[in-house]
């Protein structure tokens, strides 16, 4: 009786050990492979547009950097319940948008997601409807996503609208009507 009580604590630690490595091998996997921040400068998307009427070319045109420090700027913190977001890095591709995102559970576990939108037009916003959501390859679901607005504060009224926005490679451009008073 006495080998077999000790087989089998050896049993029990050796599967421990294993557990604790493929648990310790997971999340190594997960965490972030390069740190990123929320920092953003800050973007007057109104005096672009005052000097966009200036110089009479009736289109705005935010890069890619621009719209990343915009919704960095308006991007709520807390992603999901237990989740929050430490950094963020987003590319422009079309209609598209690729979110890198770093992220914390619960305080203790760090990872690494990569979420899918797409850019939509709701005047005056721009919207970011969820498209795909994984986490080093293995899908997630994506109700844990959920639709981003960005105000863009445009200059509204009776000279100025919105005719049409174009979602480019790298860049995003707002064409306007200017009507003249005379």
């Amino acid at each position: 009786m006495g080998k077999f009580i000790k087989r089998l604590f050896i049993t029990l630690i050796v599967l421990l050990l294993i557990a604790g490595g493929a648990a310790w091998w997971f999340l190594s996997y997960i965490a972030p492979d390069k740190p990123l921040n929320l920092n953003y400068n800050p973007i007057d998307v109104r005096q672009k547009a005052v000097d966009m009427v200036k110089r009479l070319k009736p289109e705005l045109v935010l890069s890619e950097a621009e719209v990343n420090d915009l919704i960095k700027k308006h991007i709520d913190r807390d992603v999901a319940e237990d989740v929050r977001l430490d950094g963020a890095q987003f590319e422009l591709d079309g209609d598209r948008l690729i979110a890198d995102l770093n992220i914390t559970y619960r305080d203790r576990i760090p990872a690494q997601i990569l979420a899918e939108y797409r850019l939509e037009w709701q005047n005056p916003n721009l919207a970011l409807r969820p498209q795909s959501l994984s986490m080093k390859g293995i899908q997630l679901p994506l109700r844990m996503l959920e639709t981003i607005v960005v105000p863009l504060d445009l200059p509204t009224g009776d000279m100025v609208s919105v005719s049409e926005v174009k979602f480019e490679e790298k860049q995003v451009k707002v064409l306007f009507n200017i009507k003249l008073p005379f």
